[in-house]
Order: C-alpha cells, then sequence, then structure tokens
C-alpha cells in the first residue's frame, strides 16, 4: 500500500465530509419513495451518494483510499445522531470504499477512466446496497433482485458524473501547476531514461 500524504489526507476527508453533508440534504427527498417501499435509500440515490467515493479515488488513485473514506464517513456518523446502523455502520460505510479500491486494482491498466469510475460507482453502489438491505431491512430476494438492479444503474450514473466533475476540475489544476513550476513541464519532456541510452549507442 502506498503511503497517503498531507494532501491524500486532506482530499480524503473533505470528500467524506461533502458526501455527508450532502447526503443529509438528499436524504429527506429520497426517503418519501424509498420509505413507502421499505427500501434502501442508496439504492434510489446511491449514485449521488458514491459521487464522493469515485472523486475520492480519481483524486487519491492509491489502494485504500476508498476504505479510508468510508472509515471516516463511518466515524462521523456513529458521533452524529443520523444516519447510524450501529456496530454495523462501519461495514456499511467500508465496504463500498473496499469495492471501489478493488475495481481500480483490477482496471488499473485501462486507459479509459470514465468506464473505470462508472464501474467504481455501480460495484461500490452495490455493494452498499446489499449490504445495507441484508442487514438492516432483511428483504427478501425478490425485492433485493430489484433493489441491486436499481443500484446497479443508479451507481453508473453517479460514476459518470464523478468523471465528468474530475476532468472540469483536475486538469486545469495540472495546467495551472505546470505553468506556475515550469521545471514541471521539462520533467514531462525529458525522453526515457532507456531512449537516452540508446541514442548514446
Amino acid at each position: 500500500m502506498k503511503r497517503f500524504n498531507t494532501f491524500d489526507l486532506i482530499m480524503i476527508a473533505l470528500m467524506a465530509a461533502l458526501g455527508l453533508g450532502t447526503k443529509q440534504l438528499v436524504r429527506p427527498l429520497v426517503s418519501l419513495i424509498t420509505i413507502p417501499l421499505l427500501i434502501p435509500g442508496g439504492a434510489l440515490a446511491g449514485g449521488f451518494y458514491m459521487l464522493w467515493l469515485i472523486l475520492t479515488k480519481r483524486f487519491v488513485p492509491k489502494f485504500g483510499s476508498g476504505i479510508f473514506f468510508g472509515l471516516v464517513q463511518a466515524l462521523v456518523v456513529m458521533i452524529m445522531p443520523f444516519g447510524s446502523h450501529g456496530i454495523f455502520t462501519f461495514i456499511t460505510y467500508s465496504l463500498p470504499g473496499l469495492a471501489a479500491d478493488i475495481v481500480e486494482i483490477i482496471f488499473r491498466k485501462m486507459k479509459s477512466k470514465w468506464l473505470t469510475s462508472m464501474i467504481e460507482g455501480a460495484l461500490s453502489n452495490l455493494v452498499g446496497t446489499i449490504a445495507v438491505s441484508s442487514i438492516i431491512f432483511e428483504l427478501s430476494i425478490e425485492v433485493l433482485l430489484f433493489v441491486s438492479l436499481l443500484a446497479l444503474f443508479s451507481g453508473n450514473i453517479g460514476g459518470i458524473i464523478a468523471y465528468l466533475i474530475i476532468t472540469q476540475i483536475k486538469d486545469p489544476l495540472i495546467q495551472e501547476s505546470i505553468i506556475e513550476n515550469p521545471s514541471l513541464q521539462k520533467e514531462k519532456e525529458k525522453p526515457p531514461h532507456n531512449e537516452v541510452v540508446k541514442e548514446v549507442n
């Protein structure tokens, strides 16, 4: 596991805080639909919840950042009087992060980051929804299947939105850092070491 620097930890904490904060704005609206149906709110609005997890994975593309994201949220939720599932909170919040970490390892060499983000969002939301549905709601197999399909679709949307946001934020930041630090551009323009050796030979 790569070591996390200060920037990594700040981004993980920031994304986790934004995710919890905005979740409280969306939850009342989603509950109007999900509570009568007796299904987890994440099945319908999970894409919006997982959006912040996927942003974390794009800002901090290291194994463990997803788990840390979930653990930070779980700790906050355990303290605050909302959204807690008791001791199961650590399971329901950390499993989606673990799923995102595993997906990133499998698709690390994939050049299509939007597809990676979409898969991460879908599987993370699916894992979280199944965990909540099994532990808290104890849904039947038929309902669980419907909820899982809904979670996959919602997670897909969240992953795509996260990718669109990160391309609008991260690319300008990289360009600005190159402008302020010309040495970074020189480093990018340097030929690989093996090519230099070939030219010498």
